[in-house]
């Protein structure tokens, strides 16, 4: 049940617009970008180890403090729009076959797309985006079911299990996302463009949608 829960976690809108938007991001580096989903999710999913091994052990109460939904809703709004902007900006410079300027989004970019930092960096996302109120609410409620009946270390280990059921989900979005963008480069650019406008016009509305949501 808790791999079907970390499954059905992963298909959560604000993780496949911001897998789909890296994946896009990343497309110059082949390996990176197929591997966005389960990075993404490998750093969302090492808190979830984190806070079930809390839980278990019971040095973390089990109420989850109101503002973490709030942090967790601005983490998800914030990374939604950036990427969303910043993939309507590269198809911009491709199209006007400009160069990337230096700038606080090229330094941004070279951050993500490089193969060492980039990784870092896309599990420093997975893990902020696992401090939300829904993920801590789910993986606190299996931890203390877990913790009565065996203690904290089965806590953990569903907790890893949660982890693998994410990155089972997330990591084939990430996979098919970059195969159909590689492939759309090859065939058409159109195609491609027109991939790339409906990764940004997904992350954006979704973006919007939760910031209009928020105020």
């Amino acid at each position: 049940m808790v791999l079907t829960l970390g499954m059905r976690h992963g298909f959560d809108l604000d993780h496949l617009a911001t897998i789909d938007a890296i994946s896009r991001t990343t497309k110059d580096s082949k390996m990176l970008s197929r591997l966005a989903g389960i990075l993404f999710s490998l750093g969302h999913g090492l808190v979830v180890v984190f806070i079930s091994l809390l839980v278990g052990s019971g040095l973390l109460r089990t109420v989850v403090p109101s503002w973490l939904d709030d942090f967790g809703q601005w983490v998800s709004i914030f990374f939604l729009l950036s990427f969303g902007f910043m993939t309507i900006w590269m198809l911009w410079s491709q199209r006007l076959n400009s160069s990337i300027p230096l700038g606080p989004k090229s330094f941004i970019l070279n951050k993500i797309t490089n193969k060492v930092s980039g990784s870092f960096s896309i599990i420093f996302i997975g893990a902020l985006f696992a401090l939300s109120f829904d993920t801590i609410t789910q993986v606190t409620l299996f931890s203390i079911s877990a913790s009565v009946m065996s203690g904290w270390l089965l806590s953990g280990l569903l907790g890893v299990v949660f982890m693998l059921g994410m990155m089972a989900s997330d990591g084939l979005n990430g996979f098919l996302v970059s195969a159909l963008i590689r492939h759309a480069d090859k065939s058409s650019q159109i195609i491609a463009y027109s991939l790339g406008l409906c990764i940004a016009g997904f992350n954006l509305l979704l973006g919007a949608w939760s910031l209009l949501d928020k105020l």
